[in-house]
């Protein structure tokens, strides 16, 4: 039994390469050959830089367009106060009669009551 390639027996690959271009990439591409244009470059119509015989790319500064920068959104220097700060005196007061001590030999931490230091961790 002979051996068949697919590039010869399969008409996916003919069918791929017949098929036209898209509406939406060749407008895309119309953009992308104006941009290359704007900048400088010399290139065909498939978008591709044109390159010397010594394999460089020169610009033309004389074809190149520099586009006028947007108009920048006014921005305000005044920086309003901000209101007030909030009051968490009652915090540090509250935490006065609270301690952090380990509940039991090398065991996690817990927050305790500063009466109850004396028996914490402990069964009474």
């Amino acid at each position: 039994m002979a051996i068949i390639y697919t590039n010869q027996s399969s008409g996916a690959i003919r069918r791929a390469k017949k098929k036209k271009p898209t509406k939406g990439y060749l407008e895309a591409l119309a953009k992308h050959i104006k941009y290359l244009k704007s900048m400088g470059f010399d290139c065909d119509d498939n978008g591709r830089i044109k390159l010397t015989t010594d394999g460089r790319y020169t610009i033309n500064i004389a074809e190149r367009t520099y586009e006028t920068p947007k108009p920048q959104v006014q921005m305000s220097n005044k920086i309003g106060h901000g209101g007030t700060k909030p009051d968490n005196s009652w915090k540090i007061e509250a935490s006065k009669n609270f301690t952090i001590v380990p509940a039991y030999n090398k065991g996690p931490y817990m927050v305790v009551n500063k009466s109850d230091l004396k028996t914490a961790g402990r069964k009474v």
